[in-house]
C-alpha cells in the first residue's frame, strides 16, 4: 500500500512539475514601495505595487511579511484597466518579529499598504525599511515622500532623483534586481520643525451652500408671519374663553340691586302710590308733607 502511495506521488510530479516550480519559484517582475511618512496621520505610511512574472500560473498564493508593529490596512488586486478593487487574503498572523498574510492573485498586480511607526527623537525623525525576501524581483524600485516642513533629510543608500508632483517632492532611486534571500534596507533620517501632516483628515463640508432656502434650515424671515398668525389665533381663542368665563361667572357687584320703588311714569320712589290724604295732589318722592296743603304724606311702610 505505501508503495503505490510513493508512486502515486511522484506521478503527481512528474506529470505536473510546472505547478510545484511555480509555487516555491515565484519571481516579481517588479515592485514599487513607496515610504509616505506623516502623510495622513504621525507614522509612515507603506504602499507597494508589484507585479508577477508573465509566466506565473494564475491564480496563485504570495505571502508576504511586514514588521510586527505594523498595522495593515489595505490588500487591493489591479483589474485590466488599471482600477483597484479588494483582493482575497489570509491574515496577518504573528511569526514572532514579523507578521504574515497570504495574498491569492486572480490578476498578475496587487498592491498591499500598511502603517509602521517612526521613531521620534525632538525634531527627528528615524525609520528603517526592510523588504521581505522571500520572492526575487527583477526591477526594486523605492521612493521617499518628503514630509511637510522638513529642514533635511537623507537616506542610505542615497535617493538621488527629484520628482515633484502636485506640489509634492519625491526621492527616488534607480531600479535595482533583488534575488531571493537577498535583503533590501533604506534607513531614513529628516528633521522638520512642526508636526503638520501633508494631508490632515477633512472636516465635513457641505456638498452646496448653505442659506436661508435651504431645506431644513429654520429662517426666521420666513417663519414670521406663522408666528403672528399663530400669536393672532391665541388672542382670539383666549378673548373667546375670557368673555365665555365672565358670562357664567358675573361679578358678586352685578347680583346686588338697590330695590327702588318705580312708579307709572317711570320715575324712582321709595313710595308706591304717594298721594296727599287731605288735597289728593300726588307727592314727589322724599316728600314728606304735601307741597299744596301742608298735610303730612303717609307712606305705606308707615
Amino acid at each position: 500500500m505505501r508503495k503505490w502511495f510513493l508512486i502515486l506521488v511522484l506521478g503527481v510530479f512528474f506529470v505536473f512539475p510546472s505547478l510545484a516550480f511555480a509555487q516555491t519559484n515565484i519571481t516579481l517582475a517588479n515592485t514599487s514601495v513607496q515610504l509616505w511618512p506623516e502623510y495622513d496621520q504621525p507614522s509612515m505610511l507603506v504602499i507597494v505595487d508589484f507585479e508577477v512574472a508573465a509566466n506565473t500560473q494564475l491564480p496563485v498564493d504570495l505571502t508576504f511579511h511586514i514588521p510586527d508593529n505594523a498595522n495593515l490596512i489595505a490588500v487591493a488586486a489591479y483589474t485590466a484597466d488599471g482600477s483597484l478593487i479588494n483582493s482575497v487574503f489570509e491574515g496577518p498572523t504573528d511569526e514572532g518579529e514579523s507578521q504574515a498574510f497570504t495574498i491569492t492573485m486572480d490578476t498578475s498586480s496587487a498592491r498591499f499598504e500598511y502603517y509602521e511607526p517612526l521613531t521620534f527623537n525632538g525634531n527627528q525623525r528615524l525609520f528603517s525599511y526592510l523588504w521581505d525576501n522571500a520572492y526575487a524581483v527583477s526591477a526594486f524600485n523605492i521612493r521617499v515622500l518628503e514630509p511637510a516642513d522638513t529642514t533635511s533629510l537623507t537616506t542610505t543608500p542615497s535617493l538621488d532623483s527629484i520628482a515633484e508632483e502636485d506640489g509634492l517632492k519625491y526621492f527616488e532611486g534607480a531600479p535595482v534586481k533583488i534575488a531571493r534571500g537577498e535583503q533590501f534596507i533604506l534607513n531614513l533620517e529628516y528633521e522638520k520643525t512642526t508636526n503638520n501632516l501633508i494631508a490632515s483628515p477633512a472636516g465635513i463640508e457641505p456638498a452646496a451652500p448653505v442659506d436661508e432656502s435651504t431645506p431644513g434650515r429654520v429662517s426666521l424671515n420666513n417663519s414670521l408671519p406663522y408666528i403672528i398668525g399663530g400669536l393672532g389665533v391665541v388672542l382670539i381663542v383666549g378673548g373667546i374663553v375670557y368673555y365665555w368665563q365672565a358670562g357664567r361667572n358675573p361679578s358678586k357687584h352685578s347680583r346686588r340691586r338697590t330695590r327702588k320703588n318705580i312708579n307709572s311714569d317711570g320715575d324712582d320712589s321709595d313710595d308706591i302710590d304717594a298721594y296727599c290724604p287731605q288735597c289728593g295732589e300726588r307727592a314727589k318722592a322724599g316728600d314728606r308733607f304735601c307741597r299744596v296743603c301742608g298735610t303730612r304724606i303717609r307712606h305705606q311702610e308707615e
